[in-house]
């Protein structure tokens, strides 16, 4: 692994070795077939543009058409009426949690600029969050979290972003994998000891088979 960017104080909490050995198996288990569906969503804009007509595909078709429905949501989830969603800003993060809303989605993808800064430390700072450690001093205000927050929800970039800072075995790995295997690392065992769970929104998928992988 080669990671091309600057490690500043208190990164090395977040890059630690165990994170990055899942970021480097991950990336060994499924860039191959990352490459290969996004791919094929160059083919078929290819298709698309030609004139090609979206319909559902022939395949699917059993499942349409059958009788099924989801596993039941978890008990965190089952009221999302009200969610907010921003940047993992520190102020950002607290200020959401504490909004009163159902959830709160945290964002490494559109509305966060995708630096090598922005992202750790919006791991840092969802790691201190997890924790309900996090806290800002600025402008002569407070913040720290209220006792009652928002369920967390994190959206790791989409499929077609690389982190370009790591690169496994000469190539990049995948900007989602990077933030899920972080996130899942640092926080998981500390959100399950506290009764809750890790939950991630999956953004701009282009078909059941991106949703698969």
């Amino acid at each position: 692994m080669e990671i091309t960017a600057e490690i500043k104080p208190g990164y090395e909490a977040i890059l630690t070795r165990e994170a990055l050995e899942l970021v480097a198996a991950l990336h060994r288990t499924f860039e191959l077939r990352r490459q290969q569906l996004l791919q094929a969503r160059a083919e078929r804009t290819k298709r698309l543009d030609a004139g090609e007509r979206p319909d559902f595909l022939a395949e699917t078709k059993s499942i349409r058409e059958g009788d099924w429905k989801i596993a039941p949501l978890p008990q965190d989830l089952q009221c999302r009426r009200v969610e907010i969603t921003g940047p993992v800003e520190r102020k950002m993060i607290i200020n959401a949690l504490n909004s009163g809303a159902d959830s709160y989605m945290t964002d490494f993808e559109d509305s966060n600029a995708p630096s090598w800064d922005n992202q750790i430390t919006g791991h840092i700072n969802l790691k201190d969050a997890v924790r309900r450690t996090i806290s800002l001093e600025q402008n002569g205000k407070s913040y720290k979290l209220n006792d009652k927050v928002a369920t967390l929800i994190v959206r790791p970039r989409g499929w077609h972003l690389d982190e370009k800072h790591v690169k496994v075995d000469g190539k990049r790995v995948s900007g989602g994998i990077f933030d899920f295997a972080l996130f899942m690392v640092h926080n998981t065992r500390e959100q399950v000891a506290c009764g809750m769970a890790p939950y991630f929104y999956l953004p701009k998928m282009e078909s059941h088979l991106e949703a698969c992988l």
